[in-house]
């Protein structure tokens, strides 16, 4: 019988099982990268464009522009997209970040026929109809308005453009800025950026008749081999700012400071201090400002990595009575690893929260397509990344974590404190 006080033999992670990619190019040279799985009878398609937020020439641009792509095209407009994705239970969607926007369809293997057209057409042919564009530029309107209540949001905005001054990922939207785009900025932004050569990442229930019918629809079209033009110069702010706001009930504290690529030799060992000092429930930051001082529900601290800059910002919503304490409190933290080792049980519990955490991220064909797309936007090797990964957890020691700590959490951070 089993004795539930005993727990379970446990072991930590050895390696991943990753989905090899398999690379096949259309004749017109964009290449489709395979993740296949056919566990499900699923597929899904991303189409990679190679730019994003910060190719925008006025702020709000590229988001805009992309959400258009998927309310109507000249072949499928407005309400008949809707009933088409919905009759056979598909999602077309879009997603923009600052270095790449993906456009992807969700749907049954089975539908691919009637769909695939619909993805080709909101790429080639969106409609951009005004009524849309007014649409999506009133909701995200909204949007900001809701924001700029929020101290959070109002904290982590001017820490980015502190920290990040003189760059396009320092530019945040703004009801001004949006108020100043109209339909021909997004079918500029379009013409200029859409037509860049993309990748396509397809995931999951992959076949041969799968590759044909992407040649038949996508492999015919053309696309620029330019690259998009990146234009900026850093030049951090590293001040202390307090940004005072009548009747607030809660404070927020944003701290920040220019950090390493993934691609660098310390970032695995980078992102392990970090995970100890903020990275988890069980995080020196959370046991001491949350469970020992009170001052906050969480308190997080994360690396950010982009295309052509990266940083490390540490972020709670605490007290208002605590806001300097916390400031503290956070450099205490940082103080302690640069000059302690870390103790065996504490880097044991981190190796396997670390190793769990990463398996669970790509758990399904569909997490390690996302996994996948980030590398490919970077370009890393995919595999590699991991494997690496894994490794450097496994072998991590108190020693390295000390000389990491030193070398890293030394730098001057920018902070802002929204009360």
């Amino acid at each position: 019988m089993l004795d539930r006080q005993i727990a379970p033999d446990s072991f930590m992670l050895k390696e991943l099982s990753l989905t090899k990619p398999k690379i096949k190019d259309l004749s017109n040279e964009l290449s489709v990268h395979i993740l296949e799985d056919d566990t499900n009878p699923v597929l899904k398609i991303d189409i990679l464009f190679p730019a994003g937020k910060i190719n925008d020439k006025k702020p709000g641009q590229s988001l805009i522009c992309a959400k258009l792509m998927v309310e109507g095209t000249k072949s499928y407009p407005g309400s008949e997209l809707q009933e088409l994705l919905d009759h056979y239970g598909a999602h077309l969607d879009v997603s923009v970040d600052f270095d790449y926007t993906t456009i992807t369809l969700l749907c049954l293997k089975e539908h691919i026929t009637p769909l695939l057209p619909v993805l080709k057409s909101a790429v080639t042919e969106p409609l951009f109809d005004l009524g849309d564009f007014e649409k999506i530029k009133l909701q995200q309107l909204q949007k900001i308005r809701v924001n700029n209540q929020k101290n959070a949001l109002i904290a982590t905005k001017n820490l980015r453009k502190n920290l990040l001054n003189g760059t396009p990922y320092a530019n945040t939207l703004e009801e001004e800025y949006l108020n100043d785009i109209n339909k021909d900025d997004i079918e500029q932004y379009y013409n200029q950026y859409f037509t860049l050569k993309p990748n396509i990442i397809v995931a999951g229930d992959f076949d041969h008749d799968i590759l044909n019918f992407l040649e038949e629809h996508l492999g015919m079209l053309e696309f620029s081999n330019d690259t998009a033009q990146y234009t900026g110069k850093l030049s951090p702010l590293l001040d202390d700012n307090l940004i005072k706001r009548e009747g607030s009930v809660q404070a927020s504290v944003r701290m920040g400071a220019i950090s390493i690529p993934r691609n660098h030799p310390d970032y695995f060992d980078l992102n392990i201090a970090n995970e100890i000092l903020g990275g988890y429930f069980g995080s020196r930051l959370m046991r001491n400002i949350r469970e020992d001082k009170g001052y906050t529900y969480g308190i997080y601290s994360v690396l950010i990595n982009y295309k052509h800059l990266d940083y490390h910002i540490i972020g709670a919503d605490v007290k208002i009575d605590h806001v300097e304490d916390t400031v503290k409190e956070v450099y205490k933290e940082m103080e302690a690893l640069k000059t302690k080792l870390v103790p065996e049980e504490e880097i044991e519990t981190i190796k396997n929260y670390m190793l769990g955490k990463i398996a669970s991220s790509l758990d399904t064909v569909f997490h390690q397509s996302e996994n996948y797309k980030v590398k490919l936007s970077e370009g890393a090797d995919y595999i590699d990344y991991f494997d690496n990964y894994v490794n450097k957890i496994r072998n991590i020691t108190a020693e390295r974590i000390l000389e990491i700590s030193k070398k890293y959490f030394s730098e001057k951070y920018c902070v802002v404190k929204v009360a």
